[in-house]
């Protein structure tokens, strides 16, 4: 389907830009960008981890300066 649509000078000109650089035409560019938005991308995202562990335990005894880094010094960069 043909269509005109007006698009700033400067985001065109990037446009243009990123189609040279990935070896596509603005038409593919355009079309790729499309598809990607309207995919459903929610099936993508994974539940967040941390809502299973509600209920699991308590932070309560923690202190601000409990680290589980209490040993390490960092890299070996010798």
């Amino acid at each position: 389907m043909r269509t005109t649509i007006d698009i700033p000078d400067e985001l065109m000109k990037k446009a243009k830009m990123k189609a040279v650089e990935r070896g596509i035409t603005l038409k593919e560019l355009f079309t790729e960008l499309l598809e990607n938005e309207f995919q459903d991308h929610t099936a993508a995202i994974p539940k967040a981890p941390w809502k299973k562990l509600k209920g699991k335990g308590s932070a309560s005894e923690l202190h601000p300066t409990d680290t589980p880094f209490d040993d390490y010094s960092g890299p070996d960069w010798v």
